[in-house]
This record gives C-alpha cells, structure tokens and sequence, in this order.
C-alpha cells in the first residue's frame, strides 16, 4: 500500500471516527489558536530556533494547566498515560506489570519502551534513574504550566533517547502572587486513597522574578487480596479445578509450590522411601512430636501456597517536593535565572514471604545447597533431605522500602541583540542532577544462619534449651533451629522431639528463630549527571519569503552511575537472588545546528512554504567495572541528521512533514550493569554426546574440537546440572541504537467552520541494532561457532569452564541485534461552540491508530507477525481514543470524557472470553467515562468534584501473559470508580 493511500485511508478513519463519537479532546493533540499573537520569540518544543511562529513540521501536543486541573489526576504518569499515543508499558505502582518495582513511574510512547522517550523540564534533561529513564513521579505537578508531547523522532535537536518522541515539561515562572491548593480521592471502595497539597507564591519587580512551591502528594496501598480478580494467581483458578475434580480442590495448583507445612523430596536413595514429594499434614496433631505419619502425599490441588492476597495491587508512595526558580535582568538585554529543585520521596512494595528453594544440586544457586540434617531436631523423615521448599510465613512478607532523594540545579544567562535588522538571541547553562536511591528490606532470609539452622541439632534437657550444632557443649551461638516443618507459627506450642513430654515451643523460641534466620537488607544506588550547553539562534539573511533563520550550539554531558546491592545479596548469603555491583560513566560531547528557511509566502498556492533541517554530531566514551576489571570503551560517535516541510497553500489548510534518524546510546547501566542471577535450562553445545547436542552435527563436532572442548573421551564435556547459573547484566561492547523516523499530515482549520480544526498524521520508525540479551545456549554456540554461528572470542569472555571444560557459569551478553519497525495515524479533532445563554462547548477527540508493529526474527531471517492487536506482557492497542464534551457558563464548568480502548487477543489459558470464535482470550472493547464539575468560588477559589471511571467497568481479564492480578495496568484499577475533589484558592 503506498504512502499517498495510507494518508487516504487515515481521513477516511478520521471522518468515520469525528461522527461516531459524541465528543473529543485533543488538548493532547493539537495546540488552540491564540487569540492574539504576540512578536515575542520563543522556543518551542522540537526546535532550538526561537520564533514567533509555534507551528512546526512535527507534531506537538499540548495539555495545558487547565486540562490538568479538570482530569483530577495528581501525578505526571497518570496525566501522560491518559494520552493516546502512550502504551500503557510503562513502569507504574500498579504492581500487576512490577512485581518488586521501585514505585518509579515511566511513560513509554508508540510501545518503544521508557528508554526510548526523552523526558525534559523547561528543554532540559530531567534527573534520571541507573537505567537513564526519567521517573516521573519526581516531577511535581504543582509546579507545570503545560506538558508539551513531541510524537516524532528528535535526535538531531535533542541527542539521545529521543526515538519514540519527547516530552517536555514547562514549568511556571511568570507567577504573581499565592495559591494553595489541596485535592482528596480514593476508590469506590474506600481504599488507595491519594491525597496532595499544594502552596505556590510567586513575584516580580522591575528587573527581577521568582517562584517557590512546596507539594506533598501520597497515595495509600490497594492490596491483591481486596479484589476479587486478583485473589489468586489466575481468575478463578481454584474454581476452574473444582468444575473439573470436585470440592476436594480447596487452592489454585499454580500458586506456589512452597507452602507454608513445607514440601520435602524425599527419593528412593534415601533410607525412607516415602514417595517424591511430602508436605505436613496441617491438621496431624503434633502434640507428641513430629514422626513420620505427621506427614502426606504433596498435592498442588489442596497444598499449593495462595501468594497473590499478599501482594500490593497499588504501592503505597509519599512525596515532598520543593521547587524555587528566578530570573534577574542583569541589562537589558541580559538575563540570568535558575532553578532548583528537591524531592524526597518514600515507597515500598510487598511481595508474599520469601520462597525457601534448597536443592541438593543447586539448580537454584550454590547457596541454596541446604540440606535438612537426619539430626535436625523437628525432622519426621529419619534421613538427611537435600531437595526441600518452605513459605517463611512466620518472618512475614518482603518489604523493601525505597527512600530517594533527587536533587535539580540549573544556571545560566540568556541574552539577545540585533545586528542591522537581524534579530540574534543566546544562552549558555549550567546543571546538576543527583539522585540518591537507598534501599532497606525487611521479611528476608539469612542463608547462611538457616543453613546452621536447619543443620545437625537438638534438645539439651540440663539446659531445657534448643541448639544448633553437633552437641550442645559445641553448639553455635545464638542459634536455634528453625522448625521448617511447623507451618505459619514454626509449631508453637507443639512438642519437641527429644524433650520431656509437655515441653512444647514457646512463643520466645519461635521469635527466635525468626531473628535468627531473617535480617534487615539494606542497599544504596545513585547517579549523577552534570552537563553545560550553549546555543545561538537568529536570522542570517533575507529570502523572498522572509529571514533565514538559524540555531547552532553545543551540549557536554557526564552520567556517572552506581549500585551497591546488600552485603549478603552481594556475597550470595541472602534469599534475594545474588546481584553484582554495578559502577560506571558515560560521556558526550556534541555540537548540533538547525536551519528554517521560508521559501514562498502569500503567493499563490503557497500562503507559505517553508523547509527545516538540523543535524547533531555525538562523541560518546565510557568506562566502568566489568566485574572486578576497569574498562574503557567508545560507544560510538552518531551523526544524525533531519529534514521538515511546512506547506500552507490556502490560510486554512497547512501540510507537514519531517523525516529523520534517531538514536539511544547505552547507559552506564547498560555497559557495566553488575550481573543478577538466573538458572535457565541450558544444553551446553558441546556437552558428552547424547541426543540433541552438537556432537550429532558434524561441522559443529569439528567446532568443539577446534575449541578444545573434546572431554577426556573425545565426544565432549560433561555437563552434570542441566540448569546453568547466569548472570543477566551489562555488557562494555554495546554500541548505539538507531532508528529512521517519518511523519507526515494535515492541519485544517477551515473559515467556513468556524471554532473547528483538525488533525490528522502517519507516522512509521523503524528501528535497528537495539539492544536485545541473548540466552546462555546462544552466548554459548556464538563462542565456539556451533549451529551455524562463526566463533567469536567476545562471547568466550562471557563463559566461564572449569578445568574440566565443565560450564560453571554464563554471563548472558547485551549485543545490538534486535530490529522493530511500527506505524500508524494520529487524529486530532477541536470543535468550539458559543451557545449564547446556553453557555459554551468545546468537542475533542484524540486517537492513535496502531497500523503495524513488528520485531525482526534475525535467527530466521524474516519478520515476525504484526503484534497489533495482542497481548504478550503489555497491550498492543489498535486504537485509543479519548473524547471529551467541556461545557461553561459563568462560574460553572462541566467536563465528560470518554476513554476507549480496542479488543486484544491472547491465547487462551484457565480463563477464555472466546465471544468471537477465534479460540483467543478476547479483552473485548474497553470503555470508561469520567466526569469533573467545578465552580470558580467569588472568593477567588476553585472547587472541583468528579470521578474517573464513573461507572465502574472492571478491567478486561487476562491470564497468560501476566505475572499475576489476572489484568493489565494500562487498564484502570479493578474495584469501581475513583472519587476526589479539590479545592484551590488564589490570593
């Protein structure tokens, strides 16, 4: 289909759209027309070229303060995830996408992911976290006078990250006087409520200006367990057995296999051969110790551990957030100004308690080789058990807590002058970002104290206390063994084996065991970027059309960053699986210029006619630890370039277009991000030969032998574990990302529809050499040049033998492999109505339509299926839309506006809405309404009440693809409507 059709194809969309629904929005879309120009030049976002003019060849959106304020939103995240062309993809508190998140809040644009969208404040980079993407919530919403969104590639203006689009924060300075504001919410069920409060003062005298404003928002915790679509690890789990086995089916059998009376392999090359797997019977009476007939069968149907009720379903967060800008006219001329920002913020998630995995083989981890000694006081089965599970029920659930503090400092001096009649303005600046992310944990395991504790012990009757050890005279202090076959209370009040009878655990025991066995984790990050910049824009000379204009400048930027996980997660001692430290920096220097020449203008066919071009130049380095060995590397040096047409052949139509290349060089993180620890099942390539290994090929047999793999019997390596540790991190050889971008549309504002404009524009970017992990079995073969792979001593250096040629360890490598390419249309729509004593009325659409987006299968060579319209993780939507009807009259607005979401499919598993017939899981047409009612107060205040999702519609169920809560985030939360009002008073 060509290009030409598509745009056809796109009004045709646009029209069929504009008349179905009953209103629209795109405050989000597309700018309203001033009612007076001013001659003032600004910059506007997607340019460094200061102009009168704010249209561009790329599209912006804009929500403005106003729009903020009717939505009811206090947080950025949510305000920018309402928006259309957002994906929903983005790290939220909604804890059903992050398990075991932060808090961090990230908006993602035409599903490219966070790392892909650049976040400014006021055109400048924002504080971002390890991994380089910009958590929102350290922006307070107090302090911005509009959000503008660029949905095009930026590269050549701005640098790095700007692929999927930029968004940029305005924040408000001209401010004059007070305002105060407080806003109150919470669900229909009278949970996860958000509070904020708000003071700003502002002032301005004949050569000088400020702003100051303090925020505190929070918002309180939603857990799994009060909604019934996320009381089990899969809807309806428990009861989509019973409909099949019975009522003896009393838990979902994919909950955990780690339950709290413990499951104990016990195998035939042991003494006791009591079946695979055993559990304590919950109701065995031991009153006379723990014995052999204490114990069952394990069964998934009635034992398996229900996690799901113990998570957050909505992290609770604080936030304190204080923010001071001024300007000083130095001449008249000459401007200096700065701005300083601080924001401290709290979180914590909950996970269920800590799963206890021992294996004889390790195959999780080497510190998990925790055996239950035969003389382990509380053990019923007689013999040593190597391969065990237990639910710490009895410690309580993980509770990490963040406490951040982010730091913003900016200087500088702006200036402008004239030479002739040529207008020239100037600026040069100076920042600092910090942010300093600390750690603490509570509900995990010491594994080094539960390895003494569920080691050889007993019961000494002179002492009446238990000991860890192999007598009581050798014991080892301070511990106590911990009865992992007590269930939740660790068997209070249940009978010692070896004790007198009536010489039950007391409750000061089970205490300590849990202080024994569990500690407080406690980690520190932090990262740090400081960068100067100029720029120089103005006018060169004078073309038919009007002025050449122009902008060059320059940009040095350094990101150091740095992670110290806990002692013992560090040295492999904590249930928290172990992770490496991470150190490292990045830095660029780049220089950049941008020109906008005015071709025609007012003559025919042509009320204007301008082009644009810009191009920046990067030089990256880096250096950091990989492992314990300093590098340095170069990350590349892109050129970018790009190219924009404006076109107004008649006053009310203007066509626009741009094109251009886009890149994202790797984090610190992304080169040197310390290795966090897996165990996958890895067939090593030139393991012994048996079947399916590359003994069976011969080039790939001739492949292990040119590599000196041939084991002492000349067909290979042993290899005893199936399962291989790994280590997932960074990698020092990663180069840029790329991508080609291209956008282009209409505006149509027409005269003889008055108060009406629209916008419609395609948009497509293909990208290539994205970073992508490969697994252990690819690094592997790409070492040592099997299955079809030319060996490459790059991913050797990520294999670890032993002197055997045996694999004890692989660090999966970051390589630039993966390729994407997406494309769709954006449609704006603004309808102004004055009904005279019927007040006023402004229509608004906003939608994005999903046309293809595809990943590149580099293994066989062709490109994968569209994921349009499917869920793998995340929802890929065809459509979005947000309408909106905004009605006033006097002291009195009203806003309606609906959010809709298109139909989603995937494979169906437990649960299938298979309405349509197609054998997949459908989501069905998603649509919610929320409604805000304000009145302007003759106090100079504003009140303001209204709900999000009105009617309460309940997310779309998906099971297959989601960690748990059976739902998407990108959804609203289940449990009803959200209420809130707010009040705002002017001074």
């Amino acid at each position: 289909m060509s290009n030409v059709t598509k745009l056809s194809d796109a009004i045709k969309f646009a029209l069929f759209v504009g008349a179905a629904s009953s209103a629209a929005s795109v405050t989000a879309f597309a700018q309203e027309k001033e009612e007076a120009k001013t001659l003032d030049r600004v910059e506007v976002t997607g340019s460094r070229i200061k102009r009168v003019d704010a249209e561009t060849t790329q599209p912006v959106a804009v929500i403005t303060r106003a729009d903020i304020e009717k939505s009811g939103l206090t947080n950025v995240f949510d305000i920018l995830n309402s928006i259309t062309s957002s994906d929903g993809s983005g790290l939220s508190t909604t804890t059903t996408q992050t398990n075991g998140s932060d808090g961090s809040q990230q908006i993602s644009l035409r599903g490219l992911g966070a790392d892909r969208t650049l976040v400014l404040v006021d055109g400048k980079r924002w504080v971002t976290d390890l991994d380089g993407t910009v958590d929102l919530s350290t922006i307070p919403v107090a302090i911005i006078e509009r959000i503008d969104v660029l949905k095009d590639g930026a590269s050549a203006i701005y640098g790095s990250d700007a692929i999927a689009g930029v968004v940029n924060i305005i924040t408000r300075k001209n401010f004059e006087g007070a305002q105060f504001g407080i806003s109150y919410g919470q669900t229909a069920k009278g949970d996860g409520a958000q509070r904020a409060a708000d003071l700003t003062i502002g002032a301005a005298g004949e050569r000088a200006s400020g702003v100051m404003s303090i925020s505190y928002s929070e918002q309180k915790e939603i857990m799994a367990g009060d909604r019934y679509i996320s009381t089990e690890p899969y809807y309806e789990c428990t009861q989509y057995f019973q409909n099949i086995y019975g009522p003896s089916v009393t838990t979902c059998p994919f909950g955990s296999s780690f339950p709290a009376w413990g499951r104990f392999v016990i195998g035939s090359s042991q003494t006791v051969n009591t079946g695979s797997s055993r559990t304590v019977n919950p109701t065995a009476n031991l009153g006379d110790g723990y014995q052999l007939a204490d114990t069952r069968p394990y069964s998934g149907f009635t034992d398996a551990y229900n996690f799901a009720p113990v998570n957050y379903l909505q992290q609770p967060a604080q936030r304190l957030n204080l923010f001071a800008a001024g300007r000083f006219q130095v001449t008249d001329n000459i401007t200096a100004y700065t701005r300083v920002n601080y924001t401290k913020r709290y979180s914590n998630q909950q996970l269920a308690e800590v799963p206890v995995t021992a294996s004889w083989s390790g195959a999780n981890g080497p510190q998990w080789r925790i055996p239950i000694d035969v003389a382990m006081p509380f053990n019923p089965f007689g013999v040593t058990i190597g391969t065990w599970g237990h639910r710490s029920i009895a410690v309580g659930p993980r509770n990490p807590t963040y406490d951040y503090d982010i730091f913003s400092m900016q200087l500088g001096l702006e200036g402008s002058f004239e030479i002739g009649e040529r207008y020239f303005s100037w600026d040069l600046t100076a920042m600092r970002n910090d942010g300093q992310y600390d750690q603490k944990g509570t509900g995990y395991l010491n594994l080094f104290n539960l390895k003494n504790a569920v080691g050889a012990g007993g019961y000494d009757a002179s002492s009446d206390s238990l000991y860890c050890g192999a007598s009581y005279a050798t014991r080892i202090q301070n511990c106590i063994p911990y009865n992992v076959f007590g269930g939740p209370n660790l068997g209070l009040g249940t009978q010692i084996n070896g004790a007198a009878p009536g010489r039950t655990v007391t409750a000061d025991e089970v205490q300590r065991m849990i202080n024994y066995v569990s500690y407080t984790q406690v980690g520190t990050s932090g990262n740090t970027t400081t960068g100067y910049s100029g720029n120089l824009s103005g006018d060169l000379f004078e073309l038919p059309a009007g002025m050449l204009s122009f902008a060059v400048g320059f940009e040095t930027r350094k990101d150091l960053a740095f992670d110290q996980p806990d002692a013992l997660v560090a040295g492999g001692g904590s249930s928290d699986n172990f992770s490496e430290p991470t150190k490292g920096q990045t830095s660029v220097t780049e220089f950049f210029a941008e020109i906008t020449a005015p071709l025609l203008k007012d003559v025919f066919l042509a009320k204007e006619l301008e082009v644009r071009a810009a191009v920046r130049k990067s030089d990256y380095s880096a250096q950091g630890f990989v492992g314990p060995t300093f590098t340095t590397n170069d990350p590349g040096s892109p050129t970018n370039a790009m190219y924009g047409l404006k076109w107004k052949p008649i006053d009310d139509l203007m066509f626009r277009f741009s094109m251009g290349e886009s890149f994202r060089a790797p984090s610190a993180v992304d080169l040197y991000g310390g290795g966090g620890e897996s165990f996958p099942q890895v067939t090593d390539p030139c393991r012994s030969n048996v079947a399916n290994t590359a003994w069976n090929n011969v080039a790939n047999a001739a492949a292990c032998t040119a590599a000196g793999l041939t084991g002492t019997a000349g067909f290979g390596v042993l290899q005893s574990n199936p399962q291989i540790r790994t280590l997932v991190g960074g990698d020092a050889n990663l180069l840029p990302e790329y991508g080609d971008t291209m956008t282009y549309g209409f505006v149509y504002s027409p005269s003889w529809v008055e108060g009406l404009d629209l916008t419609v524009d395609y948009w497509e970017v293909d990208l290539f050499d994205l970073q992508t992990t490969l697994s252990a079995g690819n690094v592997m073969a790409r070492c040592v040049g099997t299955s079809g792979f030319t060996p490459d001593a790059v991913f050797c250096a990520n294999v670890v033998r032993d002197a055997a040629g045996s694999v004890t360890q692989v660090r999966t490598a970051r390589t630039n492999l993966a390729r994407y390419r997406a494309s769709g249309i954006d449609l704006g729509a603004v309808y102004r109505w004055d009904a005279g004593d019927w007040g006023n009325f402004r229509f608004a659409l906003d939608t994005s339509w999903l046309e293809n987006a595809q990943s590149f299968n580099s293994t066989a060579g062709v490109w994968n299926s569209s994921e349009v319209g499917t869920y793998t993780g995340s929802p890929s939507f065809e459509y979005r839309n947000v309408a909106t009807i905004d009605w006033s009259k006097g002291d009195y607005n009203v806003r309606w506006t609906t959010r809709t979401m298109s139909n989603i499919y995937e494979g169906c598993f437990l649960y299938c809405n298979d309405y349509d017939g197609s054998g997949k899981n459908n989501s069905g047409f998603y649509a919610v309404h929320d409604l805000n009612v304000g009145w302007k107060a003759p106090w100079d205040a504003t009140v303001s009440v209204g709900a999000r999702n009105l009617f309460g519609k309940e997310p779309p169920i998906f099971t297959n693809n989601t960690f748990a809560h059976s739902f998407d985030a990108a959804y609203d939360l289940p449990g009803g409507a959200y209420w809130y009002m707010s009040y705002r008073q002017d001074f």
